[in-house]
């Protein structure tokens, strides 16, 4: 259950208004054995966070790769991305969809892939089957908070709290509670409460701004009606 949940967490998402986004993402790699190009896709095999906007292809030379554009969110606060490395540099969008669709790929497991939000920042990746585990070298705050996020949840044992408690005005925290309160239910409390904490004790971690502005207003509205188990 723990393994089923933190997947349904991974990609869950969540839309407020925001504007257009610029993003300039660079990488680094130490050893380019059997690596010739880098890709950019905004596609995932989870149908909310995926989006066809994006599909880049770019070589790697003296091993390094950089892409940059601008993206709209049309409504998203941030936008998740797959950065990941080939030796052809010609897959097309189609067939990538199509192995995303069929589970071929799956955003998150894939070792030579690395997740990321649209944001200026450059990774360090070391060869080609470690891309999954690059390390961010510069910028990326969107991208350092998901990861940090995400080893939360993997973590369990509440550490979910402390990681709300470390980034209180941060939307990757505002939405780790959205996230939980759209899980949490009476069969689940237990579990859920046992594992990441309760919607009231992530939201109780919130900055003041957050819990009072409109959207953090009506979250607690939310948690306040479903938490009345």
């Amino acid at each position: 259950m723990k393994k089923y949940l933190f997947y349904t967490f991974m990609f869950f998402t969540c839309t407020i208004r925001a504007q257009s986004i610029t993003f300039n993402i660079k990488g680094v790699i130490m050893n380019t054995d059997s690596v010739k190009y880098a890709y950019l896709t905004t596609l995932s095999q989870q149908i909310p966070i995926s989006s066809d906007k994006i599909f880049m292809v770019v070589p790697v030379v003296n091993g390094e790769f950089k892409f940059n554009g601008v993206f709209d969110l049309k409504g998203e606060k941030y936008q998740f991305a797959n950065v990941f490395l080939e030796e052809r540099g010609n897959i097309t969008k189609e067939e990538a969809l199509s192995k995303f669709r069929r589970l071929i790929w799956i955003s998150g497991r894939r070792r030579n892939a690395k997740i990321v939000i649209l944001e200026d920042l450059t990774l360090s990746i070391n060869k080609y089957g470690d891309t999954k585990e690059a390390v961010i070298s510069a910028g990326g705050m969107l991208t350092r908070q998901a990861d940090e996020r995400t080893a939360a949840v993997r973590a369990g044992n509440r550490a979910l709290i402390q990681f709300v408690k470390r980034h209180p005005n941060s939307e990757i925290s505002f939405y780790a509670v959205t996230e939980v309160l759209s899980m949490y239910s009476a069969e689940k409390k237990d579990k859920l409460e046992s594992l990441w904490g309760s919607p009231s004790e992530l939201f109780n971690a919130l900055s003041i701004q957050l819990k009072n502005s409109k959207r953090g207003v009506a979250l607690k509205k939310r948690i306040d009606e479903k938490t009345k188990l």
